[in-house]
């Protein structure tokens, strides 16, 4: 059963962009070590923003190897952007299955605190239908007026208000 903790470290997501998940490998483009450099450094620059007006989280596996890092942070007024990332071990044990779960409810909880937020989250996928289902399954909608380039732009609204 994984573990949900926040306190994340730069050596969690250097584990998981050494490990990645196959989405997250295709996602966040890692297959050079100039490109981990690149994400290690956007991710904790993003998970150092959830510090000062967003929140994030961090699932580790029972033997306390980082599975998956999901961040949302300030970006104007009454509007979050998130980011997620995964390791390898998304496909151990059914981990995805209960991941995607506990970040519906996690986002979920989170809206209560951000009444009347937008969470943003962009995603590149090379299977557009899965990428898709998925993200509504945790609650986003698919808005293609806020795409950038071949990231397709998802929205989360508080349900709150």
């Amino acid at each position: 059963m994984p573990k949900l903790q926040n306190e994340i470290t730069s050596q969690d997501i250097s584990y998981i962009l050494t490990n990645p998940w196959k989405f997250t490998n295709d996602e966040w483009r890692l297959h050079d070590e100039l490109e981990k450099i690149r994400s290690l450094r956007f991710l904790l620059e993003k998970v150092e923003l959830t510090c000062k007006g967003g929140y994030s989280k961090i699932w580790k596996t029972p033997n306390n190897l980082p599975l998956a890092v999901l961040g949302a942070y300030k970006v104007g007024d009454k509007k979050l952007e998130g980011f997620f990332v995964a390791s390898k071990h998304m496909e151990e044990e059914r981990h995805s299955l209960k991941i995607t779960f506990e970040m519906r409810q996690l986002i979920k909880e989170q809206s209560y605190h951000y009444k009347g937020w937008t969470l943003g989250l962009y995603s590149e996928s090379k299977n557009i239908q899965n990428q898709l289902s998925w993200l509504r399954l945790i609650g986003f909608t698919y808005k293609p007026d806020g795409n950038r380039g071949n990231n397709r732009y998802f929205e989360y609204i508080s349900r709150v208000q």
